[in-house]
């Protein structure tokens, strides 16, 4: 299982320190003609003609090719930036992550809110329909887009607030990856006593639980309720 604090490293050393271009279906692949190929064939409709003329113009650059949620996926696989592998080191489907789409990598989340933007903790996953990021701290993320810079970037979390020099989106929903070990949340023996309080007083279950964390009134809304209760 990857730290958390692990993750987010590698996310922004593929945005600062590896040529990067947003490639539909690719999970970290140096750009070459047998991948070109092979995608376009796999998704005729995204591979149009402008854009396979692009991306042939990057072979033998060292440029690798992306998508938004591959960006996560091909890291947990493995992904190390070797240029003379197929997949940039990744091994496809490898350390118990499946091949999902960005809308099913937040179905696979847990502690997924729409809420509670100011409490994000690095390592979380970013989505809006049909798109993925990962939440780097500071208010900023790493997202693998054709817009902007076209490729692996770093850009502001427009939930919580723009950023002067950084692109910014506004995310639907945040949530926490399964492979994933939080080692960036700092644990506050209080906030978990009063957790174990309200699921043993009140039934609930951890998921409604971090539902009401993530509330505007957070940790403190959560001691009131136990205090509450006992």
């Amino acid at each position: 299982m990857m730290k958390a604090s692990e993750l987010v490293r590698r996310h922004i050393d593929v945005a600062k320190n590896y040529k990067t271009v947003y490639m539909w279906g690719c999970f970290g692949s140096p750009v070459s003609e047998t991948i070109i190929d092979e995608k376009s064939a796999q998704y005729p409709d995204w591979y149009t003609g402008g854009r396979v003329t692009y991306l042939r113009s990057l072979i033998g650059k060292v440029v690798y090719g992306f998508d938004c949620v591959n960006l996560t996926k091909g890291i947990l696989w493995g992904w190390n930036g070797n240029k003379n592998a197929y997949y940039g080191g990744a091994r496809y489907a490898s350390n118990s992550v499946p091949d999902v789409s960005a809308d099913g990598m937040i179905a696979k989340c847990y502690a997924v809110s729409g809420i509670g933007w100011d409490k994000l903790i690095p390592g979380e996953g970013l989505w809006m329909p049909g798109h993925w990021g990962m939440y780097i701290g500071d208010g900023l993320a790493v997202e693998c887009t054709p817009i902007w810079d076209n490729g692996a970037q770093i850009t502001a979390v427009q939930n919580i607030g723009t950023k002067a020099g950084y692109h910014a989106r506004n995310w639907q929903k945040h949530g926490k990856l399964p492979w994933v070990e939080y080692d960036t949340v700092k644990v506050d023996a209080e906030v978990e006593e009063a957790k174990k309080t309200i699921r043993q007083k009140a039934g609930l279950t951890d998921s409604t639980i971090d539902y009401l964390a993530a509330y505007k009134y957070g940790d403190d809304l959560l001691k009131k309720l136990a205090k509450a209760m006992k």
